[in-house]
């Protein structure tokens, strides 16, 4: 079968057809999870809202960046197509398989063994570059581990739908989604962002410290295992992490406020992980301490803040150089950012409420900018993901 220049273009590069998988699953289980919250759906909201995002979303970006960026850490050759291209179709035939589950459950199964397969493929690519890497593969090692963090989310989201009257399948749950945010969500663009960003914005001679990325997984780890045992150790850990983040931001001096609006949406990104950290501390302080229930604040701070913001800065920054466009985002770009902050403070608006007992209409508000950021990211910057910026 022959194939033809735009379909060829589009599957040259391994983020272009990731990213849109993303985007399209971004905007698809928002409104699924809108209607399951609204009860206009006979499924589990929260089950649908965590997997999808963590696994058909978020990962679709990750492995956009990492099966292009990985081998260029290791001075290694790009990833040969046919090894992405099948964990692409793992990823859409999980996308499938979970749209699927919405008329029969069982095949929720099937969506989280492609994910498993996925991440399996992957970690394997990932191995045999990392082991032929020269030294120092410190960033290599943690994105590895971060991936077998996704492995073992998807595994525990498996076992907690699994029938067993004598299983805690609530606590499989609680430490699916723990380990599937903390450990990997949030920890694998830590490792990419505190690398790439100083070395996009120039800034040299500001070397990460050499114990940073351990220090980091065992706070998140603790932070796992703490929420379920202990709440104001929890708050300590928070802080913790929040302050050493904060003082390794602070020692890489990057130029900000910067009138590049990439460079400042990545700096706004990095500088959200002390910020989250610290703001997430303190609301946990009040659930300890005075029993405030936050509807998952802390977790939404950073993945809003922090991941989310960093994310359309650095995919428009890989799909305009990539694509052939010109490298600079334009003022609808820098107004991308800006909706990426209203998101983030209307879900703050909506824990608010939902302390008073009511999530309207904030819920509503919060989940109509989301999908308006990726439609709006989509309608610029759609054409070159896809096409080049020539073609």
């Amino acid at each position: 079968m022959t194939v033809g220049p735009k379909l060829r273009y589009f599957f040259s590069q391994p983020h272009q057809p990731f990213f849109a998988l993303g985007l399209l699953n971004a905007v698809l289980f928002m409104i699924l999870f809108f209607l399951a919250f609204k009860g206009a759906l006979g499924v589990d909201a929260r089950l649908l809202h965590s997997y999808s995002m963590i696994f058909l979303v978020f990962t679709n970006f990750f492995y956009g960046f990492t099966c292009t960026t990985f081998p260029r850490f290791s001075a290694q050759p790009p990833i040969e197509g046919r090894r992405w291209m099948r964990v692409w179709a793992l990823q859409l035939l999980g996308t499938l398989s979970l749209l699927a589950a919405l008329a029969l459950p069982m095949a929720f199964y099937a969506a989280v063994i492609f994910t498993l397969v996925g991440v399996a493929l992957t970690l394997r690519v990932f191995l045999e570059i990392y082991a032929a890497a020269p030294e120092p593969r410190q960033d290599q090692y943690w994105i590895v581990v971060a991936f077998g963090m996704a492995g073992l989310s998807a595994l525990l989201f498996l076992l907690a739908q699994i029938p067993c009257e004598s299983c805690r399948r609530g606590v499989f749950f609680d430490y699916a989604v723990g380990v599937g945010v903390w450990l990997y969500l949030l920890f694998l663009p830590m490792v990419v962002g505190l690398r790439m960003v100083p070395f996009f914005s120039r800034v040299t001679g500001c070397e990460k410290s050499r114990g940073l990325l351990p220090l980091l997984f065992v706070g998140l780890l603790a932070h796992v295992i703490l929420s379920n045992f202990w709440l104001r150790g929890l708050f300590a850990a928070d802080l913790a992490l929040a302050l050493g983040l904060g003082r390794e931001i602070w020692r890489m001096e990057l130029p900000f406020p910067n009138p590049d609006p990439l460079l400042w949406g990545l700096h706004l990104g990095l500088f959200w992980l002390p910020l989250g950290f610290f703001a997430g501390a303190t609301v946990e302080f009040f659930e300890a301490w005075f029993g405030y229930a936050s509807l998952y604040l802390p977790l939404h701070l950073l993945a809003l803040g922090f991941l989310t913001t960093i994310l359309v800065a650095f995919g428009t920054r890989v799909t305009l150089g990539h694509g052939g466009a010109q490298l600079g985002m334009d003022r609808f770009g820098a107004a991308l950012l800006y909706l990426t902050q209203l998101v983030l403070l209307s879900r703050l608006a909506l824990s608010l409420a939902a302390g008073y007992g009511s999530v309207s209409p904030w819920f509503d508000i919060s989940a109509t900018l989301w999908i308006l950021l990726w439609v709006g990211w989509a309608v610029k910057y759609g054409k070159i993901l896809v096409a080049g910026a020539t073609r």
